[in-house]
């Protein structure tokens, strides 16, 4: 997991390198925050009393600090260790879509027929939309080498999700496979006009802000 500038910083001064163990204590105020909600664990932990964990530090490209925090063995590379949290990450930002832009948890009903009928629909929908962008991203990835873009370029994710919208039922409703085909690939190319660059790794410190959720950029696009 990616820790903020301001979790453990004690300990983070304390280290000797960047990557290195540190021993978590459980000190009181830090079991309070989860006595509420997780009695259980609290219980657990006030017996334990401590945790050892590994903390790894990098810069990113903008100069700040990336801390990682994991239980892997030193035998896993610092680098190896970015790397797979970076693939982690890839599969965050897809519960983020599916949640936010294509609100998957907003279901028709409370039965659990209801729920699952929700659920598989979004995750049909979700991979189809998927899909049409694979074959897009294809042809924007070759065309921004072509153009020397410094990043490699993709679809923009929202609003493919909004142009499927759009098309979706067009597309299961044509009859003949030539037209059905066409708009297919007319869907495609429409997506391909709205690219967005590809960044390997974040270059900004993380930050939240739950007080404004709902943001003017962030319509729902689904």
């Amino acid at each position: 997991m990616r820790l903020s500038s301001n979790d453990y910083k004690a300990e983070r001064k304390q280290m000797q390198s960047a990557d290195g163990n540190v021993i978590l204590k459980y000190s009181s105020s830090r079991l309070q925050k989860i006595r509420k909600k997780h009695p259980e664990r609290y219980v657990h932990m006030k017996k334990k009393g401590e945790t050892r964990v590994r903390i790894s530090r990098s810069a990113l490209p903008s100069g700040n600090e990336l801390a990682l925090m994991a239980d892997l063995p030193d035998r896993v590379a610092a680098e190896e260790l970015a790397g797979l949290y970076y693939q982690r990450w890839e599969i965050e930002k897809k519960y983020h879509t599916l949640k936010n832009k294509m609100k998957f948890e907003s279901v028709t009903g409370k039965a659990s027929v209801y729920v699952y009928q929700d659920f598989w629909a979004q995750v049909l929908v979700y991979n189809m939309v998927q899909d049409i962008r694979n074959s897009a991203d294809g042809e924007t990835a070759a065309l921004g080498r072509k153009n020397g873009n410094k990043y490699p370029m993709h679809t923009n994710e929202n609003i493919a999700a909004g142009l499927f919208k759009e098309a979706m039922l067009k597309l299961l409703l044509e009859q003949e496979e030539k037209k059905r085909i066409r708009k297919l690939n007319e869907l495609q190319a429409e997506m391909e006009r709205y690219v967005v660059p590809k960044r390997e790794r974040p270059s900004k410190e993380r930050r939240k802000n739950i007080s404004n959720k709902y943001k003017n950029n962030q319509k729902s696009s689904f």
